[in-house]
């Protein structure tokens, strides 16, 4: 039989509280995990709906309690929530991978490689000499990027030897 009172005392470091109700004398013990499926934690002064049982030492205890006018916690909403987690680090994931897998290499020496690094800002303006570019960074750009450029006298990738990039 479900019974109904008020919580008059809370221990929330302790997780447990009691339950004034009319159809006891004694106050009626309740603890969190009671109310484990509940959105929020209990306030004094909340209507506690409960099934009122005697434990083997005659005290009175609450349980399948819920709190009048709170809403239950959803599963599904959980469920969804770690799937949208799941998703959000598979695509963070795979954009990381795709970065790393689509640098390329510069220089490889054995099994080290120097990778170029991305080159926003720069943009083809008809520099052919390594006099015109201003770093190495962007002689590696017009190298990769730009037509008809005489930045690489020994033809070797690396660009600008002697001026910017030794």
């Amino acid at each position: 039989m479900n019974s109904k009172g008020m919580l008059i005392r809370w221990n929330r470091a302790k997780g447990f509280g009691f339950i004034k109700s009319k159809t006891t004398n004694n106050d009626i013990f309740i603890h969190i995990s009671e109310l484990k499926h509940m959105s929020r934690e209990p306030k004094i002064g909340d209507i506690i709906s409960f099934k009122l049982i005697t434990e083997n030492n005659g005290k009175k205890k609450a349980t399948n309690a819920n709190i009048e006018g709170v809403n239950k916690k959803h599963k599904n909403r959980n469920i969804i929530l770690n799937l949208l987690a799941l998703a959000l680090i598979t695509i963070g994931s795979i954009h990381s991978y795709d970065s790393y897998v689509n640098q390329k290499p510069l220089i490889s020496e054995g099994f080290k490689s120097i990778f170029i690094e991305d080159f926003t800002g720069y943009s083809c303006q008809g520099k052919q000499h390594c006099s015109q570019m201003v770093s190495c960074k962007e002689a590696r750009y017009y190298l990769k990027n730009c037509p008809n450029v005489k930045i690489d006298g020994n033809n070797d990738g690396e660009p600008c030897e002697s001026q910017w990039c030794n």
